[in-house]
């Protein structure tokens, strides 16, 4: 490999980045009655909340949200903008989303399990804007379960994390891993502009060597 000095050395990164993940918890209160009232089919639905500037509920189907799922728990996310809003260009952009639904034990004795929950990645588009599990879980298991449904309550989460796109790469100083990388020694005189180049691990290695092996010179 040919010797690279540090001054022909450039750095450019590409990264991932999101908006702040958003948390928002469905409460289901009353649930004995919801469940004989709500049958196969229909579903309860969170307010909406925001998150990377869209709106968005949590769809809750007590008997499956199909013939084929009755029985079971239903969990969807809904991208659920205003139609007003929708005739913005940039509303009708493709949303690439990271989701964790989960359903959330009541905390104190009884001591309970842990969270039910699923994660997934999708692309919400204008035609397709809900995304879940059809058959989360059986309804008469969640009803076994301890701690999930207390005082005739359940809890349901949602975490929503809206991806950045596109990813675009950026110039960036060079790190003690990058020149480490290319086994690049920096021969900066200047201490500052070493520890731009170097922040943290190369530069204090040689500081550390300068200082240890310098006990030692006679």
């Amino acid at each position: 490999m040919p010797t690279t000095k540090a001054a022909d050395l450039s750095v450019s990164t590409a990264a991932a980045t999101a908006s702040a993940t958003k948390c928002h918890l469905f409460k289901i209160e009353g649930f004995r009655r919801i469940k004989i009232m709500y049958g196969n089919g229909k579903a309860l639905e969170s307010c909406g909340f925001e998150a990377a500037g869209r709106t968005w509920r949590v769809q809750f189907y007590p008997d499956g949200d199909k013939k084929e799922g009755t029985g079971y728990i239903s969990l969807f996310l809904k991208l659920d903008d205003n139609p007003a809003a929708e005739s913005n260009s940039n509303d009708d952009d493709d949303i690439l989303v990271e989701v964790r639904l989960a359903l959330v034990p009541h905390r104190g004795p009884p001591s309970p399990g842990a969270e039910i929950s699923s994660s997934f990645t999708t692309t919400f588009t204008k035609d397709k804007k809900v995304v879940g599990y059809p058959q989360l879980l059986k309804r008469e298991e969640l009803e076994k379960k301890t701690g999930f449904i207390r005082d005739d309550c359940l809890a349901v989460r949602c975490d929503v994390t809206v991806l950045k796109q596109p990813v675009d790469a950026e110039e960036r100083a060079a790190l003690a891993s990058d020149m480490e990388r290319l086994d690049v020694v920096c021969e900066c005189k200047n201490d500052a502009c070493k520890g731009r180049h170097l922040s943290g691990g190369l530069w204090l290695r040689e500081v550390f060597a300068k200082l240890f092996f310098g006990c030692f010179q006679v």
